[in-house]
């Protein structure tokens, strides 16, 4: 348990309350000083016990939007069970419109945190230790934040455990997205790092996904999030209501994008002004043109061309132009009709 962090609610108090996480610090305007992140509780008697995570990424405000209505509309008459919300994790991010935080820490790559380290390790400290052990499910919601545009999907890494790997399965279906993207992690990232790594590390059940992007929120992917949370909250056995399948409501069986393969990942040659060439849903084969690169201190230059490295659909663009050597620019899923054609391509 953490003795440099703490909640100023009563998690296991009925009803609604809110309040922070209060973490220690010292700076040079206030020496005794805390940094607060906003916490909501809303809890109705025996149930499942979900924690509701956004902003794990300052620049990613669909998820923000939709935690921070949530907040304030759900009451506890409408669940049953218990629901934690933290609207925004990385919140000097977020009002800077940055991914990472002011000393270039991204949230996301340092957990399990420290006890005694910076404010940002200290709170995933706290959420690895007095949080996420005591919850059955979290959700942890992203999307491309201002350098990249994703098909807004529900998404889950193939875990190893076959009992774990089936309950998030579950929960990503759950969402009734149109696609659900699957894959390994990112190459040359210690996936444990990551809060949805260090939540599969405690056994627990993940449900995440990657919903828009480019820095700003459309309709479209705000609804796609509000409504996809509602079904899994329903699927859950958390919210009050009937919870349909996408075959229930007549919808299409939903695509599944498969990122198994370390080459779903392209990435630029050099740096430069990308121009991407294709657009999200595109299909393309190995050896076609996805992008270039211009350099706009030599403009007589020939643009650098980028190549997909396989067939597949476009899953993500770049949305910053600037890149910089080795920055992905796009990525390639291969499209599966169902689980069950996913499984049988290999584990």
């Amino acid at each position: 348990m953490s003795r440099t962090a703490s909640c100023t609610i009563d998690l296991a108090a009925e009803g609604k309350s809110s309040g922070y996480i209060q973490i220690g610090d010292s700076t040079n305007t206030s020496g005794w000083a805390n940094h607060c992140v906003p916490i909501i509780s809303i809890k109705n008697g025996a149930g499942p016990r979900l924690l509701l995570l956004a902003g794990n990424h300052g620049d990613e405000y669909e998820g923000q939007i939709v935690a921070t209505e949530l907040s304030r509309r759900l009451q506890a008459s409408e669940i049953r069970g218990q629901v934690i919300i933290i609207p925004c994790l990385s919140q000097e991010a977020s009002q800077n419109g940055n991914r990472l935080w002011n000393n270039g820490a991204n949230f996301n790559r340092i957990f399990p945190g420290n006890e005694d380290g910076t404010i940002n390790e200290k709170l995933a400290f706290f959420l690895s230790n007095n949080l996420f052990p005591t919850c059955d499910v979290i959700v942890d919601m992203h999307s491309g934040g201002r350098s990249m545009a994703f098909i807004p999907s529900s998404n889950m890494v193939w875990v190893s455990d076959l009992a774990l790997r089936k309950v998030m399965l579950a929960n990503m279906l759950a969402w009734n997205t149109e696609y659900h993207m699957i894959g390994g992690e990112q190459p040359s990232t210690n996936p444990y790092s990551l809060l949805p790594g260090d939540v599969v590390r405690q056994g627990k059940s993940l449900s995440t996904g990657e919903f828009g992007g480019c820095g700003w929120t459309t309709a479209e992917t705000v609804k796609i999030i509000r409504d996809g949370l509602h079904d899994f909250m329903r699927a859950l056995g958390i919210l009050n209501g009937e919870y349909k399948t996408r075959t229930e409501r007549g919808l299409p069986e939903a695509k599944i994008l498969d990122f198994r393969e370390g080459d779903a990942y392209v990435t630029a040659p050099c740096d430069g002004i990308y121009e991407n060439c294709v657009d999200l849903e595109d299909e393309v084969k190995a050896g076609d043109l996805v992008g270039q690169l211009h350099d706009f201190n030599h403009p007589d230059r020939k643009p650098i061309p980028v190549y997909a490295g396989r067939a597949g659909v476009i899953s993500v663009v770049r949305g910053y132009p600037p890149v910089k050597t080795g920055d992905v620019v796009c990525t390639i899923g291969i499209l599966r009709k169902n689980i069950a054609e996913f499984e049988a391509a290999g584990n």
